[in-house]
Formats: structure tokens, C-alpha cells, sequence
């Protein structure tokens, strides 16, 4: 071997320099050096490989390897850097909260007002808005529109049904905001909101509903249970209290802390004991009909057969008359075990992967329906999607 090749550093097999990218994902090597590459060092190197400034390096995906060779005419130490790559988020393509927010405040406030009560309950399902997804129906703004002409047709919808109406529940079903990731890969890259955004307007939202119900003067019940997306996760499982650090819960938690603080306005708004569910389910008494509410992603084999298991093992949600669920994204109703099952169909932008896998998709909607002894032997009528 002559001194020239002695002079050449030798690259370790399978790590020379270079790129790959397929859209998606892929890995860098940085050939051989003696520091350890910094941020802009590994910038340069995506550029002058072609790729362009829409890539990063994943977070702790570096792996060194060193090596020997003559450089010189003399034994030195060399280091050779690899990592993978991953799309970099790009800030153009966020939605505005501050823009978002604004547009729920100037809608549905007017003075509240006392009317006489009827005796049926309306119970509507805030199920699975997942705020700041982006998807086959777009992002945050078109969700934002979709929810708020949903909020006017429940408006109307309850004016329509107002003398009978002894009280209203505002149920969060779980799943409220999308989070940012550990639930599948594609996520951090889909989100146009961070999770405190996609909090802050889940709260707004709430509240803006809230604001437009008082209006009619009756008592208005909140309540929520953990959906899976809502979860503190760290890769991919939920780490802390399983049950209860969660945002689907803790939303509901500060917009009750919120009315509290205006009891002027809001006295009639209540969150009864248990009704921020301390454990996966949650059950009120609407109108002498016992509601259980749960999110859906801890049933096993259908929700039907799950109900007939917690009945057996006393769980309180296997003594409810009614049963609603979410999760699942689409609407569905059963008798079948003598008492009613309703899965509400989802708020949010629709799933591409989801369509891809099964061909199926259900349009966007709310659930809601009348509850209460003076409903018949079913305890519910007039359910509708808006």
C-alpha cells in the first residue's frame, strides 16, 4: 500500500458520508471528523447533499463510531457521526390561535334569562373535537368553522325543545385536543397548534357554548371523562395517573373554575361530584335516567358485550340505563342487551390513514338527544346529529 493511501482516511463500512431521504424519513453520515457535529454543521451537510432546509436531525438519533488511520504519515483518531432525519415543522403552515380565538368570542354571548323547566334532559356528547388535527377536512380554522355552525344548529335545536327542557349536560366524551405525539408517528407532523394552544381552545370553545345555553335559563351540568389522546404519555403510554392527568379532564376542570368566578352569570352552571371523572367512566342522573358516559378506547370486543362485563363485576357504569361512547369516530346505536347503547359520531378533521386502511369514513357531527323518566320505556328520545 503506498503512502498516499496511508495519507486517505478509511472510512468504516456500511458509515461512508452521504444522504438518504425519501420524503419521510431516512439517515446522514457526516464522514470523518474530529468534533462532534453541531446543529449547523449537520444543516450544512443536508444542503450541500441537495436535500434543502426541509429536514432535521431526530433528537437523540446521533451514533458515533471512531477508528484509527494515518493522516500525515501518522496514526490518528478519528470519529464518524451518523443520525436519522426527520421533516422539520414548518411555522407557515400553523394555524393562528390568537386569530382562532378572537373568532369564538365575538359569537353566541347574550344576556342570560329564568324560564320556567321542563322535565327531560339534553344530553349532547363533546366528543372527539381533537383541536389542532389536520386531516382530510383541513385544520384548526375549517374544524373552528365546522364546530361553531354546529354550536348555532344545537343553539336552535334547544330553543326548539325548550319547554321541555329541565337541564342541560355538557358532556366532554374525551379526545378533545389532538396532543402532539407519542400516539402515532405521523402526528408531531400533522398538528397545526401546540398542545397549550390546542387547550386554550378547547377551553374558549366550551365557554362559548356554555355562554350561548345560559341564555335559556335553565341549569346546565358539566362533566367529562379521559379519552387516550388527552393522556400525559411518554413513548406512547400514559405515565403519571393513568386516569386522571389528563387534558380531556383538565379543560373541563378550568372552564368550571372559570364560571365559578362569576357566579352572576354562571350560578346555574354546576360540575356535581364525580362528574370530572375520577376513573375511565362516569355516570349521571339526568332526569331519573341513570347516563354512563366513557370514552371508548378501554373496551375490548364491542361496547355491548364491555357493558354486560362491567354489569357483572357491580362497576357503577354497569348499572346506567344509557350508555355513550366516542372513540370509534361514527355513529352507532344498540338495544340489543335490553338497554341502549350510543356511540357518537367525531368533531374532527377525519382520518386519511384510517380511509386508506378500511375504505370506510363518517361525516362529522354532534350527538344529542333527549333523557329523562317522562321520555318512555327507552328513557331517550329525540336524538339527532347536528
Amino acid at each position: 500500500m503506498s503512502l498516499r493511501n496511508h495519507d486517505r482516511p478509511q472510512h468504516p463500512q456500511g458509515w461512508e458520508p452521504g444522504i438518504t431521504w425519501d420524503g419521510t424519513t431516512g439517515e446522514i453520515s457526516s464522514g470523518a471528523l474530529d468534533t462532534e457535529p453541531t446543529d449547523a454543521i449537520w444543516q450544512e451537510l443536508v444542503k450541500d447533499w441537495g436535500v434543502g432546509g426541509n429536514v432535521q436531525i431526530i433528537p437523540g438519533s446521533v451514533q458515533v463510531r471512531a477508528w484509527d488511520a494515518f493522516v500525515g504519515g501518522e496514526m490518528v483518531r478519528m470519529r464518524y457521526y451518523r443520525a436519522r432525519l426527520e421533516p422539520s415543522i414548518s411555522t407557515e403552515d400553523r394555524a393562528d390561535i390568537d386569530a382562532l380565538c378572537a373568532l369564538v368570542e365575538k359569537r353566541g354571548k347574550a344576556p342570560a334569562q329564568a324560564v320556567e323547566n321542563g322535565d327531560k334532559g339534553l344530553v349532547v356528547a363533546l366528543s372527539d373535537w381533537q383541536a389542532g388535527k389536520t386531516d382530510i377536512n383541513g385544520g384548526t380554522p375549517e374544524f373552528v368553522e365546522r364546530l361553531m355552525a354546529t354550536f348555532d344548529r344545537l343553539e336552535l335545536h334547544a330553543k326548539k325543545h325548550r319547554k321541555v327542557i329541565g337541564a342541560i349536560y355538557l358532556v366532554g366524551l374525551g379526545d378533545l385536543i389532538e396532543n402532539c405525539g407519542e400516539h402515532y408517528s405521523a402526528q408531531t407532523f400533522s398538528v397545526d397548534l401546540d398542545r397549550r394552544e390546542q387547550c386554550r381552545l378547547v377551553r374558549r370553545l366550551i365557554l362559548n357554548l356554555v355562554d350561548r345555553l345560559v341564555k335559556l335559563g335553565v341549569p346546565i351540568i358539566l362533566g367529562a371523562v379521559p379519552g387516550n389522546h388527552g393522556e400525559n404519555r411518554r413513548g406512547g403510554k400514559a405515565f403519571t395517573n393513568v386516569f386522571q392527568d389528563n387534558d380531556d379532564l383538565a379543560v373541563v376542570e378550568q372552564v368550571a373554575e372559570i364560571l365559578a368566578a362569576n357566579s352572576e352569570r354562571y350560578g346555574r352552571v354546576s360540575v356535581p361530584t364525580g362528574a370530572i371523572a375520577e376513573d375511565h367512566t362516569m355516570t349521571l342522573d339526568v332526569m331519573g335516567v341513570a347516563v354512563g358516559f366513557a370514552h371508548g378506547h378501554q373496551i375490548k370486543g364491542g361496547a355491548p358485550t364491555w357493558w354486560v362485563k362491567q354489569a357483572h363485576g357491580r362497576q357503577e357504569i354497569g348499572h346506567a340505563d344509557i350508555l355513550v361512547t366516542g372513540h370509534y369516530h361514527h355513529l352507532a346505536i344498540s338495544e340489543s342487551s335490553g338497554r341502549t347503547w350510543m356511540q357518537s359520531p367525531a368533531m374532527d378533521a377525519g382520518s386519511r390513514w384510517y380511509t386508506a386502511q378500511s375504505g370506510a369514513s363518517a361525516p362529522a357531527g354532534m350527538l344529542t338527544f333527549l333523557a329523562g323518566e317522562s321520555c318512555g320505556d327507552r328513557g331517550w328520545s329525540d336524538l339527532a346529529v347536528l
